[in-house]
């Protein structure tokens, strides 16, 4: 009995050595993030060098560029070839509130996708549209079709809140034309009211008459259904000049920290490179692509061993299509000298950061949740079960840890898609935390074997 309880306490004491050991470990790592913040400003570099759209020039050298600078860090780099659409705003998006001889213009985008209104725009009367159910009853035909579902706002998860309205967005279109609907415009997915649209990917069907789709600023939407409802025969006047053209190559990008005892097995870390052209992509996803680049870069810098790879990458045309990540999936799939054993992604721009959610078995995030002490003093507490990223997703198989970021998201679709997503928008402090945390997951994830399968 006296061996049992010796050995017990002697067990509590190494316990307890180690959480404080790797406690310290974690301040070490969050100190150096926080006074260097290196991440933040390689963010700005990247929003300097403009809007990054699948297939722009931007886009393009926005790859070359950061390839030198993490050839320059002593990372081992290289390109992938990522074939992706090419579609171009134009240079005119306009819409206008007509009543009688008056006309008030209103802020617009285009959806992505879109096809172009007429040489001079179009001119109807506008149907509100408050549900998809209410489409059965309703008839279109020649009218404009105005969706205005706005994002719910009892969702506590503002994610949960644009997952509800998005059908608008991207099957708007679709379901407008059906009925007869010479365009579409939508309410903006944006949590605030405002004057700035926001834009995203809409489809088409091959069998369905593709017309003209836009998205009005939440401001404009409020304006809009306020005046319809006044005068039901009010018209909107829509002009857009967006076109598509041919399909070109661009990029992903990876990037290679290599592990001293198993580099055959890959912790990857990423984000998306491209983004919406209305502004920089500075929360969507230029702080993901840098959560990631200052994720090597601390470990490296701080000298903390790894046995795997950690390898970066930056998917091109997540916004678009998944092209890259479908690319990089068939590739990794394809590499009988490499297993991929987790998988990270941040594309829930650069807030603080609240958690993990993590798509694994359940005793791989019991372990998960047992460090939850060390992660807590940073305000990291959510850890949850759920979806990790759109990009990883591609890689998911039975033996693979997807795991993805989740920072407050109250203010994240106030600039979601929108003129308002530049550098402006993101603190320094609350992204570099985000940076903090990935490294220290990685570390700990690594030296514990949390990758490897759990024995029943």
């Amino acid at each position: 009995m006296k061996k049992t309880f010796t050995l017990l306490f002697s067990l509590a004491l190494i316990g307890t050595s180690l959480g404080q050991k790797d406690a310290a470990k974690f301040r070490e790592i969050y100190s150096q993030a926080l006074t260097e913040q290196q991440g933040f400003a390689w963010l700005t570099e990247l929003c300097g060098l403009g809007p990054r759209f699948a297939g722009s020039e931007q886009a393009t050298e926005s790859i070359l560029y950061f390839q030198e600078v993490m050839d320059s860090l002593g990372f081992e780099t290289r390109l992938q070839a990522v074939k992706v659409p090419r579609w171009v705003r134009g240079p005119q998006e306009k819409a206008w509130l007509v009543q009688g001889i008056d006309q008030a213009e209103m802020a617009v985008t285009a959806l992505g996708g879109s096809v172009p209104t007429p040489n001079g725009g179009l001119k109807a009367e506008v149907v509100e549209i408050p549900s998809f159910e209410a489409l059965d009853s309703l008839n279109l035909e020649g009218k404009i079709a105005f969706f205005n579902i706005p994002m719910d706002p009892s969702f506590i998860s503002t994610g949960y809140a644009y997952g509800s309205a998005v059908k608008q967005r991207w099957a708007g279109a679709m379901e407008a034309s059906k009925k007869g609907a010479i365009a579409v415009v939508i309410r903006s997915l944006s949590s605030s009211i405002n004057k700035y649209p926001h834009t995203g990917s809409m489809a088409y069907a091959d069998d369905i008459k593709k017309i003209p789709a836009a998205a009005l600023s939440t401001y404009d939407a409020e304006l809009l259904s306020k005046t319809l409802k006044s005068d039901p025969e009010l018209q909107v006047k829509l002009d857009m000049r967006c076109e598509w053209k041919d399909s070109v190559y661009s990029y992903n990008l990876i990037a290679d920290l290599k592990g001293s005892e198993k580099p055959e097995e890959i912790i990857l870390v990423s984000g998306h490179i491209d983004s919406w052209e209305l502004g920089t992509g500075a929360h969507d996803d230029g702080a993901g692509a840098m959560h990631a680049l200052e994720t090597l870069y601390l470990i490296k810098s701080m000298q903390i061993p790894l046995k795997r790879t950690l390898r970066l990458v930056w998917f091109m045309n997540e916004e678009f299509g998944l092209n890259g990540a479908r690319v990089y999936a068939r590739s990794a799939k394809a590499n009988s000298k490499e297993k991929h054993v987790i998988a990270i992604e941040s594309d829930g721009g650069g807030f603080t950061p609240k958690g993990l959610s993590i798509d694994a078995s359940d005793p791989i995030i019991s372990q998960l949740k047992n460090y939850r002490s060390l992660f807590e003093p940073y305000g990291v507490y959510q850890f949850s079960k759920g979806g990790s990223g759109a990009d990883i997703n591609q890689l998911k198989n039975d033996e693979i840890v997807l795991i993805g970021l989740r920072p407050d998201n109250h203010r994240y679709f106030e600039v979601h898609h929108s003129a308002l997503d530049n550098i402006s928008a993101v603190n320094a402090r609350e992204f570099t935390l985000g940076s903090a945390t990935l490294a220290a997951l990685v570390w700990i994830m690594d030296r514990d074997d949390l990758c490897l399968p759990s024995k029943p």
